[in-house]
């Protein structure tokens, strides 16, 4: 019979090997495909990704340029180069001034995974004109669009959506993942239905909604037609200038409001609410809700 201590000198030995085999670091392969097309401003970037990040940002010409990475990590450097070659298919096109472009990852089962994500990966780094709508859809990865004027619409399946300093309509939802939203906005419908969504902005419409999770709105200048912040389950804040004029509604139905406003609130057993008008009330209105969670609105 084996003694104790062989036993844990025994363990440790298989513990050793586990430590060695999981830091073992995998050939890597790498590529960056590049690509410019000529256009005019008023075009349209159309991004169909099954997976990867994407970043979008102005490049100051009449130009759409295209930088597309790819990693690979296998057992060998000649296998991650196939893998490459073999696992995924991009396209890109033009039309008129519309610019596409496709990325694709076949199936990867059998293959080796990194430890913490797929064995490739892909990220899209694109510079458009000043003025230039962006159409995305991805169903796996962070998308990043900045100082773009242009409408904007867009949809992750999983993944957090960033938009700076952004001129246009917006129309962009995300299954998983924080939404952060800046600058001068005409007419906005931002979702996501797990996550934190965050604005700040001159808006005119404002249509905000998240399955389970937090929204934050400052609202610079005066809010010109209707917002509705509204969470399943999470907090919803508005911050507004002290000269506002709007019509507004906050409800808690199982929490608390709180009001910066001379709005009186009404308290039930549950849920709290406040209706009233700000400085008169006017053509702008502002509804906030919560099924679970608080209600705030601030002045700032």
């Amino acid at each position: 019979m084996k003694s104790p201590s062989s036993y844990r000198i025994f363990g440790f030995a298989i513990v050793a090997v586990l430590i060695l085999t999981a830091s073992r670091v995998l050939p890597t392969a790498k590529d960056v495909i590049k690509k410019e097309y000529k256009v005019n401003p008023g075009g349209t970037l159309i991004i169909d990704f099954d997976r990867g990040n994407i970043e979008v940002e102005t490049g100051g010409e009449n130009s759409v340029r295209i930088e597309l990475e790819r990693r690979a990590r296998a057992e060998s450097s000649e296998e991650a180069e196939r893998l490459l070659e073999s696992a995924h298919r991009y396209e890109f096109n033009k039309d008129g001034d519309d610019v596409s472009i496709q990325s694709r990852v076949e199936d990867e089962r059998g293959q080796m995974r990194w430890r913490k994500g797929p064995a490739i990966k892909i990220n899209l780094t694109v510079r458009v004109p000043d003025r230039y709508d962006v159409d995305f859809k991805t169903g796996a990865g962070n998308v990043t669009i900045m100082e773009v004027s242009g409408d904007i619409t867009g949809r992750t399946g999983a993944g957090n959506i960033l938009l700076e300093d952004i001129e246009g309509e917006l129309d962009v939802k995300s299954g998983a993942g924080n939404v952060d939203v800046s600058g001068n906005i005409e007419d906005a419908d931002v979702a996501t239905g797990a996550g934190n969504l965050s604005i700040y902005a001159q808006v005119n419409d404002l249509h905000a909604m998240v399955g389970t999770g937090n929204v934050t709105v400052e609202v610079i200048g005066q809010p010109q037609g209707k917002t509705k912040l509204r969470t399943g389950a999470g907090n919803v804040s508005l911050s507004l200038s002290e000269d506002v004029q709007a019509d507004v509604r906050g409800t808690a139905s199982l929490g608390t409001v709180s009001c910066e406003f001379p709005i009186e609130i009404s308290k039930k057993l549950l849920s709290h609410s406040f209706s009233g008008e700000i400085n008169g009330g006017g053509d702008a209105s502002i509804v906030m809700a919560t099924a679970v969670g608080n209600v705030s609105l601030r002045r700032h």
